[in-house]
């Protein structure tokens, strides 16, 4: 993964604190008490064998997670400027299940997001948003009332 800007913060949704690709990345506790909102989101943890190959950090990061029924919304609070995003996703529960819609700041932005075989794993963006009042909103939907929208990592960097 090519990246442009500098390294605000990495997330491990559900998980603990840990450096992935030189960065070191928050766990989803300390990220909340910095300034990330998750309403009514939910932690799982899973045992997959990420495909392709992942290092054991980035391993430990695809296999924690947040998830909401059809929509998972978060803020984050960050000083105004311009960001890319970069949101990791792993198929956990059958191939092709998830084809999530990505919305930044009330904005469509991407759409099957996480459409992937069993087990595979994706990292998206990176997706450029500009921020005037502080606060990222990101929003994933998914294409059905009956499939959860998940997270399992978030890396910001500043351009």
């Amino acid at each position: 993964m090519s990246v442009s800007g500098k390294f605000v913060k990495g997330i491990n949704f559900g998980g603990e604190a840990l450096t992935i690709q030189g960065n070191r990345w928050e766990s989803e506790q300390s990220a909340l008490q910095a300034g990330l909102m998750l309403p009514a989101a939910q932690q799982l943890q899973t045992n997959l064998l990420p495909q392709p190959y992942a290092s054991q950090p980035m391993r430990q990061m695809l296999n924690t997670l947040v998830y909401r029924p059809q929509k998972l919304e978060l803020t984050q609070i960050l000083p105004n400027g311009s960001y890319q995003l970069y949101l990791w996703l792993i198929e956990n529960y059958q191939s092709d299940w998830h084809a999530l819609e990505l919305r930044l700041n009330d904005s469509p932005v991407a759409q099957n997001l996480g459409k992937l075989p069993l087990g595979h794993w994706a990292c998206y963006g990176g997706y450029a948003v500009t921020l005037s009042d502080g606060q990222l909103r990101l929003s994933l939907s998914a294409h059905r009332p009956d499939v959860d929208a998940h997270l399992m990592g978030l890396s910001i960097f500043r351009v």
